[in-house]
């Protein structure tokens, strides 16, 4: 299973995905995911804390992970937020892509103070822009090593290393408790999604 090691008050951690268990088994802004789901930017990189990220390996359709993510996340959080949290939570989705593909997740975090329900943190998940090298051929050499190439001879990128987890600055400590459930819960999640193609995955 994925292991890592949460942080909010300093440092970051990085999220290994588990390969071994894979054996097991714009418009800028333009909508075109389900109108349920809201359109918003989330805080620029500079405005964040980076809590943990997971690389995706490079197989893994980014658009299909980050959509199915979502789903995820409404479900964990925004529908059962109060009562595995503690928390009342909203989701919604980052779309950042020239296609209208999002590319992150949104997860406000609300509580009451002084009366009045007021959100108190926020957590983003996101692929980075990272620029990541494919190939469809792996050959021989001569040597006894190995050669990745493509078929067609041209250099083929595709866009995301790291599933970035985040909190936009300054933080209400406050939120600390909930977001480290979060994390955990998310973290395992992605390991599902990537394990067993799907991050509703009964086995986590």
């Amino acid at each position: 299973m994925m292991t890592t090691t949460t942080t909010l008050a300093s440092s970051s951690s990085v999220v290994q995905v588990n390969h071994a268990a894979r054996a097991r088994r714009s418009s800028r802004r333009a909508a075109s995911v389900a109108s349920r789901r809201v359109v918003v930017v989330a805080a620029q990189a500079a405005d964040r804390q980076e809590l943990c990220k997971a690389e995706i390996p490079p197989h893994i359709p980014r658009a299909d992970f980050v959509k199915q993510m979502y789903r995820w996340c409404s479900s964990e959080y925004e529908q059962g937020g109060l009562s595995a949290y503690g928390k009342r939570m909203s989701v919604e989705c980052i779309n950042e892509l020239a296609d209208g593909d999002t590319n992150g997740v949104l997860v406000r975090i609300y509580d009451f103070k002084d009366g009045k329900e007021v959100e108190i943190g926020q957590l983003i998940a996101q692929m980075d822009d990272e620029k990541v090298q494919t190939w469809d051929t792996i050959v021989p050499t001569k040597e006894g090593g190995i050669e990745k190439l493509n078929r067609d001879g041209k250099d083929h990128f595709i866009e995301g290393r790291f599933f970035v987890i985040s909190r936009p600055l300054p933080a209400d400590e406050s939120s600390n408790p909930a977001l480290k459930k979060m994390i955990k819960r998310l973290t395992l999640a992605i390991n599902a999604y990537y394990s067993f193609g799907s991050p509703f995955s009964e086995d986590f």
